[in-house]
């Protein structure tokens, strides 16, 4: 029987080792954690010690580091030969002509518009509406419940906090990270970060 592997570290693995065996409960599915040492790379002799030709995988690390530690690890997974699939939970709506990239997570009761793109190792968490013709690129992490609407198009690493709504036709720059719980009315630049901790945005000036 193929295997599924869950791999990765913190809530986020747990969360998505959970998902996968509600849905597939009659699969082998098993968690792995990916340990990191003090400088937070990745040890990964636990990936050396599998067979991609006995199983496939999936990749579950969260949003720190601004994406690119889940990115990283995927990568790994890839070049040892593995086969990475996404999780669609079954109580998600998905319309027509929507395109998946791999990795990709989609949680309960998400609904995804018709015509939209989600690329690889994107996690859209439970009660997210994406609206028609929206892409959210690479690598981008969408906390529960984000309201989206159609035409959006979001760079490659955002992080969209719980609480965010998206005007139809914005689009939010890469690295962008939408933290205050309100309705963005306008194009968000590369690496702006909404943080609640502070009263105005944090605009990074690209050289």
């Amino acid at each position: 029987m193929t295997s599924r592997w869950i791999v990765g570290g913190g809530t986020y693995l747990e969360q998505a080792f959970r998902a996968w065996q509600q849905a597939h409960p009659d699969d082998t599915v098993e968690k792995i954690d990916v340990p990191q040492g003090r400088d937070y790379r990745f040890d990964l002799g636990v990936l050396d010690g599998l067979n991609p030709a006995q199983g496939v995988m999936f990749v579950a690390f969260d949003e720190r580091f601004g994406n690119f530690k889940r990115m990283e690890l995927m990568q790994a997974a890839m070049e040892r030969g593995f086969k990475l699939e996404s999780f669609i939970h079954p109580s998600a709506s998905i319309s027509a002509g929507v395109a998946i990239g791999m990795n990709v997570f989609i949680g309960a009761h998400a609904v995804i518009g018709h015509g939209s793109r989600i690329d690889y190792n994107t996690v859209i968490h439970a009660g997210v509406h994406l609206g028609p013709g929206s892409r959210v690129k690479a690598s981008c992490w969408v906390e529960n419940g984000v309201q989206i609407g159609a035409n959006v198009d979001i760079g490659t690493h955002c992080t969209i906090r719980m609480g965010a709504a998206i005007q139809a036709g914005i689009k939010v720059g890469r690295g962008a990270e939408l933290g205050w719980p309100q309705l963005y009315t306008s194009d968000v630049p590369n690496k702006t970060v909404f943080d609640i901790r502070y009263d105005e945005p944090i605009y990074t000036h690209e050289g």
